[in-house]
Parts: C-alpha cells; sequence; structure tokens
C-alpha cells in the first residue's frame, strides 16, 4: 500500500487516510473540514482516531456521515471501532472486519442519552435579488421546538451571528453549487444548508437534528405518539410556505455532556423514520397514484389543485423502517431513482 505525505493526514495512504486528535471535546474545525473535503476529493475513506473519552459535535458526526467516514479510538495501547467496540488488527477492519469477538470492556461515559428528531429536507425556489436562503433553517429548527438559529460559519467554533444577508451571499458566491453552511441554536439543535443552481431556480438542502432533553424519561414506546404533532404540524407548514420537493423527519438520539449534545463512544440505534412529506412537483414527477397510496399508508393530502402535496406518517404498527420501505416500494422505483440522480444533484 503506497503512501504520501499531507499537511494535515497523520496517514495518507491510496486507501484511506488518518486524523488523529488528542482532546475529548471534538469539534468540526476547519483542520478537519479540509481532510474531509481532500478525502472526498481523492476518493479514499477518512478516519478519524481519538481516545475512549472523545464526544463528536453533531456537526461533525454529520460531516463524518455524508463522508463516509470511520471511526477509531485507542486505550491502552490498543485499537477499536468507536461505533461497535471491536478490537481491530488493521484500519481496514473498520470497514472489512475479520475478527470480532473481542470488544473493548465499555467506556464509562458521564453522558446522559438524549432523544432527538432529525430533519432532511429538500426544497426548491426562486433565484431572483430578494431571494434569502435562511428563512427555511428558522422554520424547521423553530418548528421542530429547538428555538431559533443564532450562529453560522463553514466550520466550527461558529462565530458569525445568523443572518441571511450574509448566509445568501456566501451561497451566491459558490454558486452553481454552495459550500454547507453550519448554523446552531443556544438550544442545542444543528443544522447544515447547501445551495445548488437548478434550470428554474436554486434547490437547498437543509439537514440537522434538535435534541429533546425533555423527553429523556419517557419510554421509548411512546416516544413517536409525543412527537408526531408538532412533526406533523412543520410538514404541513413546510408544504404551505415553502416548496418541498422531498423532506424526511426522524427519530434519533445525541448525548449529553455537561450541558452540550455530541455523540460519545459507543453504538447508536438506527435512525426511524417517522415521516416523509413529497412535495406537488415531486408527486407530479413521480406519477403518485394518490388513492392507492391512501388505501395502504396513512396518507395526507395537502394543498389545492390536481397535483398537492403528500404526508405519510409511519403511524402503523410495524416497525418504523418497515413501513417505509413498503412506501417506498410503492413508488416507481425507476423514475425514484431518476429524479434523485437529476434533480438533486449537488446538493446531495
Amino acid at each position: 500500500m503506497a503512501t504520501a505525505v499531507h499537511p494535515l493526514a497523520d496517514e495518507w495512504t491510496d486507501e484511506y487516510a488518518l486524523f488523529k486528535v488528542e482532546h475529548d471535546r471534538v469539534a468540526y474545525s476547519r483542520p478537519l473540514w479540509h481532510f474531509l473535503a481532500d478525502c472526498r476529493a481523492s476518493e479514499i475513506r477518512p478516519v478519524l482516531v481519538t481516545g475512549p473519552g472523545a464526544v463528536l459535535s453533531p456537526h461533525l458526526y454529520s460531516a463524518m456521515t455524508q463522508s463516509g467516514a470511520h471511526w477509531a479510538f485507542t486505550d491502552g495501547g490498543l485499537v477499536y471501532d468507536a461505533r461497535s467496540g471491536t478490537r481491530i488488527r488493521a484500519i481496514s477492519d473498520l470497514w472489512a472486519p475479520r475478527d470480532t469477538s473481542e470488544r473493548h470492556p465499555g467506556v464509562d461515559a458521564a453522558s446522559t442519552p438524549v432523544p432527538a428528531v432529525l430533519f432532511d429536507v429538500y426544497a426548491a425556489d426562486r433565484a431572483s435579488d430578494d431571494t434569502r436562503v435562511g428563512p427555511l433553517v428558522d422554520f424547521l429548527v423553530g418548528g421542530l421546538t429547538g428555538g431559533a438559529p443564532a450562529r453560522w460559519g463553514r466550520d466550527e467554533p461558529l462565530t458569525s451571528g445568523w443572518d441571511h444577508v450574509a448566509v445568501t451571499r456566501d451561497a451566491q458566491r459558490k454558486m452553481p453549487a454552495s459550500d454547507v453552511m453550519l448554523a446552531s441554536s443556544d438550544t442545542g439543535a444543528w443544522a447544515s444548508l447547501a445551495v445548488a443552481r437548478t434550470r428554474d431556480g436554486i434547490l437547498q438542502r437543509v439537514h440537522g437534528g434538535v435534541p429533546l432533553p425533555m423527553l429523556s424519561t419517557t419510554p421509548q414506546a411512546l416516544l413517536r405518539d409525543r412527537v408526531l404533532p408538532f412533526v406533523t404540524s412543520t410538514l404541513t407548514g413546510l408544504a404551505t410556505q415553502f416548496t418541498p420537493r422531498v423532506a424526511l423527519i426522524s427519530a434519533g438520539m445525541v448525548h449529553q455532556t455537561g450541558g452540550r449534545f455530541g455523540y460519545p463512544v459507543g453504538g447508536y440505534p438506527v435512525d426511524a423514520p417517522l415521516a416523509v412529506l413529497i412535495g406537488a412537483r415531486t408527486v407530479r414527477d413521480l406519477r403518485l397514484d394518490i388513492p392507492a397510496l391512501t388505501a395502504s399508508h396513512d396518507v395526507t393530502v395537502l394543498g389545492p389543485g390536481r397535483v398537492p402535496s403528500v404526508l405519510v406518517r409511519m403511524t402503523g404498527r410495524e416497525g418504523l423502517w418497515t413501513q417505509l420501505r413498503a412506501f417506498a416500494y410503492d413508488l416507481d422505483q425507476e423514475r425514484l431513482a431518476a429524479l434523485l440522480s437529476n434533480e438533486f444533484r449537488g446538493v446531495i
């Protein structure tokens, strides 16, 4: 395996690159931003190496997921997969495990698991002089009980006050596709925003999460019923106040440590889908048979006209992912694939 020298990576090969962090609170810093960007450009696997007590910020955890990054930690001279706790003997064991029998005894993290709602939204807008790209972030974070965005930037720490004009200008400078811009609220919510030019305007992608510490003691079986009312109202408002293409809201988990939210070493439950909104144009492009879908799923038709938006809530007794897969199966798969590859190119 060939190795090379890189100004940021601790090790750079033709298959992966390592970035080592010594401190426990790991933010999406500028060096990490460049490291992940270089790995994507070089089409190699990024690997973050920390100690056992490390906590990743939500922005970093999300960026690593988007980049297909792996996370390992060292303890007592041994190296482990940070998500599974399995000991690894070569970095490639992170994506091609050979022996999963030896595991880390566990990290006694002084943190509290906190439920969260996670959102991923694509919405269109006009490309005119008065168009602003911040209001969609405001609406999603606020509607999901995360308060108002307070700060933004390209990497952490976020030092600029949240400002629609400044965010819009930054996006305009990077057209036809902006860099990812980060935002956070004082309550711990986080969001990222990317903008791309399309044939008839712009397409925004906003994704992030809102911690729900007030529901930390709510039994898992009751969480869906507690959050669906404001999830439903948010997606309903999204359909009436914006021009969404598609939106997904899921249930997930973060940890609270010292008043801040993040992801410590350890496994996490798979995010569980709660509701999907399909915008009017996407309904048309996919040629959805709304009466047929309504017969099998919890479907709400939103908006007037022959081509409305469609809200699908996962309210059945089956597992949430089972319900989403069943809904996706009922769509025209070829049209769905074409839509994802063409319409959302540049912001996925």
